[in-house]
């Protein structure tokens, strides 16, 4: 099991599969089994980066709403997917963002838990604690740090 997911009160737990996995595979299996790999690819190789990162500040630390409004490298407007291996992901979501955003966050989960490594899993509530309080900084979707536990 690769996944521990911090609750707003501290509380962790093993997490081994997704929540509402079976909706969770109706959007996931309409996307082609090309197009499925290939984002798999692309955030274990993002995981990857980070398990190996130097960086003093951050370090093994991601947010899946950063990663999601990331530059695209072919339009350079943030968030857009067009052009990506994402793209798969808002098409089979009914072009919608808000849903396209949140499944994007569940198949960064599904991948984290089918890891060797070990990570944990936070979401804050914006409104009672931010993600990082001594930074002032409340990032919405998910942040993942590799568990060095």
């Amino acid at each position: 099991m690769a996944l521990r997911e911090m609750d707003e009160g501290g509380r962790v737990r093993e997490v081994s599969r997704l929540p509402h996995e079976e909706d969770f595979n109706r959007t996931w299996f309409a996307i082609s089994a090309h197009d499925r790999a290939v984002i798999e690819g692309e955030i274990n190789a993002r995981l990857d980066h980070l398990v190996t990162s130097s960086d003093p500040n951050w370090g093994s630390i991601t947010n899946t709403s950063i990663e999601g409004g990331k530059v695209n490298p072919v339009t350079g407007i943030r968030g857009d997917w067009s052009g990506t291996v994402f793209h798969a992901i808002y098409e089979a979501c009914g072009l919608n963002e808000d849903v396209a955003g949140m499944f994007y966050g569940n198949v960064w989960k599904k991948v984290v838990i089918e890891r060797e490594d070990r990570w944990i899993g936070i979401r804050n509530d914006p409104l009672t604690r931010p993600t990082f309080p001594n930074r002032g900084i409340t990032l919405a979707g998910k942040t993942y740090f590799i568990d060095q536990g």
